[in-house]
């Protein structure tokens, strides 16, 4: 593991993160974090694209080092976000009075989403009811404190890793009696590495417009994804679903965190994209606890965004993640005997999702066991299958992900301390 104590604060005070805390106790149980393969977040802390780091070298404008009198964050970088979004999206550029807009999200797409919260808690009679994939991401964590009642819909294996129409739109309803709900979608799918098809989007979408729900894409994935597999569109399809839509638009937000296409996760820079009027009004929550902040990091970005390398780095990192997909689930399956139909490889995401071996899975169905045995034997830390609600108890279901971004070597190395520590499926 990279330069641990430089990331991990085991000091005085209290770390709330769980991977910390596991990392903590295999320390203090003699284990060596120097040579700790972490496998758990997307994360090696070594790899961010040379383009871009070199662009933080190569004369900043003075301005960056000053604030920006822009609360859509560093006008330039807005300008290289917008065609950005335009171009990757296949959008029109807004111009004049639009559907849509972008912002540049300057600390972090959490803390988007958070305020995106606090506008709808605002504005409802009572906090909205929060619809969440389930396998999924830390979404309750940014709702729940907001006071808003989050609920789950299945993105099953057995439904090919895609959420199902029907039970999506019995949970709008339930949720709509209460006032109005909030559908989070996720297309290029932590952690299950799924893209969800475009026709199943489109119907959710338009069951969540007909219950007047507000929207929240989910877009850290787009551009992650398997060389041959056109991403599902989820923001070009809702604009079209509200274009046609009798009642028109409801409250959305798009977000698009750059640190998972540039391993920049750091940098806390992204993109906002929505209605006009909803970015200024989330620009205003903002101003409440920002004055904008990164802006040499944005000014790089811009610069990068515009550099004919970016594209020629993104092509390479995604026949990385491909040939790493393809080669993790064949190891598992030969080398550690787990079944094809407990590793699900998928097509996006950097991400391999699979089964807990049963032996593992303790009365609570939990994946926690299997971690913290991973660690403990081999110090090898994969990643919770998810980051919601567990499965229903004693489901022999458990889950955990395994991050393909490291090099072939490392990765190899994790998958042989896992085999000779029988840590396998048999």
């Amino acid at each position: 593991m990279h330069a641990l104590h430089d990331v991990l604060d085991s000091g005085r005070l209290a770390n709330p993160l769980g991977d910390a805390r596991l990392i903590e106790h295999y320390r203090s149980s003699g284990g060596d974090p120097a040579g700790l393969i972490y496998l758990s977040l997307g994360e090696t802390w070594t790899q961010a694209a040379p383009g871009l780091v070199a662009a933080l070298s190569r004369g900043l404008p003075d301005l960056s080092h000053g604030y920006t009198l822009s609360p859509y964050g560093l006008p330039d970088l807005r300008r290289a976000l917008t065609e950005h979004i335009a171009t990757t999206h296949r959008l029109p550029c807004p111009s004049g009075p639009a559907d849509y807009d972008v912002a540049v999200s300057q600390d972090g797409t959490r803390a988007a989403m958070f305020d995106f919260g606090r506008l709808l808690v605002r504005d409802g009679a009572v906090p909205p009811t929060v619809l969440v994939p389930a396998p999924g991401w830390d979404y309750p964590g940014v709702f729940a404190p907001l006071g808003c009642r989050v609920r789950y819909y299945a993105v099953d294996d057995a439904q090919g890793h895609q959420p199902v129409p029907d039970q999506v739109a019995a949970e709008l309803e339930r949720a709509a009696a209460t006032g109005r709900p909030l559908l989070v979608l996720n297309a290029q799918h932590n952690p299950t590495a799924a893209n969800w098809d475009g026709r199943t989007v489109r119907a959710v979408i338009a069951t969540a417009l007909d219950h007047r729900a507000a929207v929240l894409v989910d877009d850290a994935y787009y551009a992650v994804h398997d060389p041959d597999v056109r991403p599902t569109n989820t923001l070009k399809i809702l604009l079209a679903e509200i274009g046609r839509h009798p009642q028109g638009a409801t409250p959305w937000l798009a977000v698009r965190t750059l640190g998972k296409q540039f391993h920049c996760n750091g940098w806390g820079v992204g993109a906002l994209t929505a209605h006009p009027a909803t970015l200024a009004a989330l620009a205003a929550q903002q101003h409440h606890h920002s004055y904008g902040s990164g802006l040499p990091l944005q000014a790089a970005m811009a610069r990068w965004l515009r550099d004919p390398a970016c594209e020629i780095y993104l092509r390479a990192m995604r026949a990385h993640y491909a040939a790493a997909r393809r080669h993790a689930a064949a190891r598992l399956t030969a080398d550690l005997g787990f079944p094809r139909h407990a590793c699900h490889a998928g097509e996006c995401t950097s991400y391999l999702r699979l089964r807990v071996p049963p032996r593992y899975v303790d009365e609570t169905g939990s994946e926690e066991g299997y971690r913290r045995l991973c660690l403990d034997r081999a110090g090898v830390l994969p990643g919770t299958g998810s980051m919601v609600t567990p499965g229903p108890p004693g489901d022999g279901h458990a889950h955990v992900r395994l991050f393909l971004g490291h090099p072939r070597p490392i990765l190899d190395e994790a998958l042989d301390r896992l085999a000779r520590h029988g840590l396998g499926w048999a």
